[in-house]
């Protein structure tokens, strides 16, 4: 399938599911014997990989059913007399391979936190590598049929709510009727526990963990759970777990807005040489942009570099690329240099873009996680299009409406699941809990509401856009959640760390058209977590 095409299908069925990182094809993970301990083998030259066995059912763990966790570790470079342990990380999804999210990006964890820790990645229950694996599609040909018509935009069309929920609906039987029993285990709270057995495993009895975007509802549930088990936890763009377990997520784009204003702003501050989609105020960016939104409404327009890349720029793909650049701030230079071009009827950029972003997750793992965490949900498709009208965000159809209305049609909703309320009154050590000022699908309010919940940790700002703070280089928040991790210090209450550099060039030799390639230079560093 040709980029544009695909890119549409991703970001309509799994949200935003992103990460700029190195396959995992090349290696049979079937020749690793999962164990309760770890046995590491060498693996995508540089790692090492295992297999973690875990009770399928921690209720009756002596049934014969177990799960085989595929991990994968990026060892500690400093001397032993120094070695912190290690550090367990997730991408976010529900449904992100923590194992390609620490390929792409683990090494620029390690740089963060330090090379006298190990970085852990692991694909969690049902995803990627891990087995069972979460799938109710028989193939892959039957699992396109269904994505064919999916849409990253719920409010793009009339029709573009009811017709995916008369899909989900479906969806949530097929899930039902094909499943083999192991989806009533694949909750965030088997998933918490999953990851206190393997720190156990390697000898950390507390654990250390650094979770952004849904890793931060694993976080949040781990330490309501396990609150004397903490050694050091770090929530990186945080969800409102009381909006996650209701399934009530229409405010996860209440900052989306600020985001885009970001993008207007900082090209308009950068002028007409250094930002390519330039206009003599803020506003006129805007319009402009909401004039190609109107022209592609009208008539997509086709791309045809050769005959084997080719597609189509929808409004709904464009709406898409558009989340992507919001979710990764460095983008903003290429996203600019696209949009002149579609305003001059060419859309190359743009294609080149998806050749570079490649999808990871599990669709059917981000709503078998997602829904089978949240309490049951039935509203029809005329009830979720009022609750979207009531939304006050110009991208009200996407961010939490595509889960929402994914859940609707989804039947199961294992009674061991994590209930809520999340929160701790004492944990073994206070969490670090961070948010940036202008994150698109997870606002600053989600971050200080946890960190009220938990009494003792603290909120670092982040004055930013993007999706986390791994997305964006701040040496002040890297320098905060160094000292975290190296000695458990916390910053002081109220701390706003800042940016680097400007999100666009400001020299008179760093042009636009040098932001391709300067993104691919940077793209084992640059991991947009999942949703």
């Amino acid at each position: 399938m040709t980029p544009l095409s695909s890119v549409s299908l991703l970001f309509g069925f799994v949200s935003l599911s992103v990460v700029l990182a190195q396959g995992t094809s090349g290696f049979n993970w079937n020749s690793i014997e999962p164990s309760t301990n770890f046995t590491w083998v060498d693996c995508f030259s540089g790692f090492q990989c295992a297999r973690f066995q875990a009770p399928l059912d921690y209720s009756n763990p002596d049934n014969g059913q177990s799960a085989a966790i595929a991990v994968v570790k990026l060892a500690a470079q400093a001397p032993a007399s120094e070695y912190g342990g290690p550090i367990f990380t997730n991408p976010g999804g529900p449904g992100g391979s923590g194992v390609s999210f620490m390929l792409g990006g683990g090494q620029f964890i390690q740089s963060i936190v330090g090379a006298q820790f190990d970085i852990i990645g692991f694909d969690p229950r049902g995803v990627n590598n891990t087995t069972p694996q979460i799938s109710f599609f028989n193939t892959d040909v039957e699992r396109l049929a269904f994505l064919v018509d999916e849409r990253a935009d719920l409010n793009s069309t009339p029709e573009a709510l009811p017709e995916s929920w008369a899909r989900y609906q479906i969806a949530g039987q097929l899930a039902q009727s094909r499943d083999n029993g192991s989806l009533n285990f694949v909750t965030t709270a088997d998933v918490a526990r999953d990851m206190l057995g393997m720190s156990e495993a390697l000898g950390q009895e507390n654990l250390q963990y650094w979770g952004f975007s849904y890793g931060t509802v694993l976080g949040s549930v781990f330490a309501t759970m396990f609150p004397d088990r903490i050694k050091r936890l770090v929530i990186d763009g945080v969800l409102d777990m009381d909006a996650w377990l209701a399934n009530d997520l229409g405010g996860l784009v209440n900052d989306t807005d600020k985001t885009m204003q970001w993008f207007f702003d900082g090209c308009h501050a950068a002028g007409p040489e250094n930002c390519a989609f330039y206009a003599s105020s803020p506003a006129k960016i805007e319009a402009a942009l909401d004039d190609i939104y109107d022209s592609l409404r009208s008539q997509p327009l086709p791309v045809f570099l050769n005959s084997d890349l080719y597609g189509v720029l929808t409004y709904d793909t464009l709406r898409s690329i558009i989340m992507v650049a919001l979710y990764t701030p460095p983008l903003f230079p290429l996203l600019a240099q696209g949009l002149a071009e579609v305003q001059a009827g060419n859309a190359t950029t743009f294609f080149k873009l998806l050749s570079i972003v490649s999808g990871d997750g599990s669709a059917e793992a981000l709503t078998a996680i997602e829904c089978g965490d949240s309490d049951p949900f039935n509203a029809d498709a005329s009830q979720l299009r009022e609750y979207m009208s009531r939304i006050n965000s110009t991208f009200a159809g996407m961010g939490g409406m595509p889960l929402m209305n994914r859940c609707a049609g989804w039947k199961i909703h294992p009674e061991h699941r994590f209930k809520g309320p999340a929160g701790a009154a004492n944990t073994s050590h206070p969490l670090l809990v961070i948010g940036n000022t202008a994150d698109p699908v997870t606002p600053l309010a989600g971050a200080k509401k946890t960190s009220l919940s938990f009494p003792g940790s603290v909120l670092l700002t982040q004055d930013s856009p993007g999706h986390a703070s791994i997305n964006t280089i701040s040496t002040c928040t890297h320098q905060h959640i160094a000292a975290y991790f190296a000695n458990g210090t916390l910053p002081e209450e109220g701390t706003v760390c800042s940016l680097d550099a400007p999100l666009f060039p400001t020299s008179a030799n760093a042009t636009v058209s040098e932001s391709p390639h300067s993104f691919m230079e940077l793209h084992k560093r640059i991991v947009m977590p999942l949703f």
